[in-house]
């Protein structure tokens, strides 16, 4: 093995296995090398002008790395590529391998969706060594994709875990966003309902549309109670919801550890009204019901 072939196998280690025909050269290999390696199958054609070493298992990133060298150096996946590569919770998989381009290209290939759009540097992160849209960004371009529910709980999971903001998603809003461009008010209404702190599950999310949607938006979430921090909160009132259940603690020491947690908070004269995924999404009606006599009552 030569020296310029160590070079590209080294390059192609750092990418998941995969090379540009591009790269390749700048390792020292020439044209005639290169097309020889594919000819005997030791590199496979992944897109054109990207390939896999052989040997090398086939994976969503490598895919996903492939398709930003196929698509240039100012390319980013982006959309749901992006939102599953970020981790965003409620984001479906995609069937194909969406990515932004900066300009106008003659690139098609089966199985990636071509973006025509500019990227600019504040819109770019790298994960795991691939270029992708921020979580801030692709939160904009999935809304034109998502419904209203599963863009709040896209949000809220890029937000807890520092990816995004309220004031940074205000921000590129007010550049991306307009007339024409699809899900522009879909963004709009978000930033109108986060709550202010974020919210750490789906659950939450789905409790807190719930509310909203029937006149019961608590006045505080992620309420700071001594050691104890409640879902939603009317603190005049010392009334709480609480989003939680043991089908998703999933062990029963936490839920255990949770029934003390109850006991405190009652003993500090705070009542907590226990909400789980089968209320708030078979019972809706039911559970609103419940929480809205709760509140009359405290009121009372």
């Amino acid at each position: 093995m030569n020296e310029a072939e160590k070079r590209a196998l080294a390059r192609a280690a750092e990418q998941f296995g995969t090379i540009g025909r591009n790269q390749a050269r700048a390792c020292g290999l020439s044209e005639r090398q290169i097309d020889t390696r594919i000819a005997n199958e030791r590199w496979e054609l992944l897109l054109p002008g990207v390939y896999r070493v052989r040997g090398t298992p086939p994976t969503t990133r490598q895919r996903l790395l492939a398709t930003t060298l196929w698509a240039g150096d100012g390319s980013a996946i982006s959309h749901l590529a992006a939102g599953r590569l970020l981790r965003l919770d409620a984001v479906p998989k995609p069937t194909m391998i969406d990515v932004s381009v900066p300009r106008v290209t003659g690139l098609a290939s089966k199985g990636v969706v071509l973006h025509r759009t500019a990227i600019d540097q504040i819109d770019r992160v790298m994960v795991d060594g691939i270029r992708c849209t921020s979580a801030t960004r692709t939160i904009i371009d999935l809304a034109a994709r998502l419904d209203g529910e599963a863009l709040e709980a896209a949000f809220e999971s890029a937000r807890r875990v520092g990816l995004t903001a309220p004031s940074a998603l205000a921000s590129r809003a007010a550049v991306l966003c307009g007339r024409g461009r699809a899900g522009s008010t879909l963004v709009r209404h978000l930033l109108a309902v986060l709550e202010h702190r974020p919210l750490e599950s789906r659950l939450e999310v789905k409790t807190a549309r719930l509310l909203r949607a029937h006149g019961l938006r608590a006045p505080a979430n992620q309420l700071p109670v001594g050691r104890f921090r409640l879902d939603y909160a009317w603190p005049m009132l010392l009334l709480a919801v609480e989003c939680d259940g043991f089908e998703h603690h999933g062990q029963r020491l936490l839920w255990k550890r949770d029934r003390r947690r109850i006991a405190e908070l009652e003993s500090m004269g705070w009542r907590l009204i226990h909400v789980t995924w089968d209320d708030v999404t078979n019972h809706p009606d039911e559970t609103v019901s419940r929480i809205r006599s709760a509140v009359q009552r405290a009121v009372a």
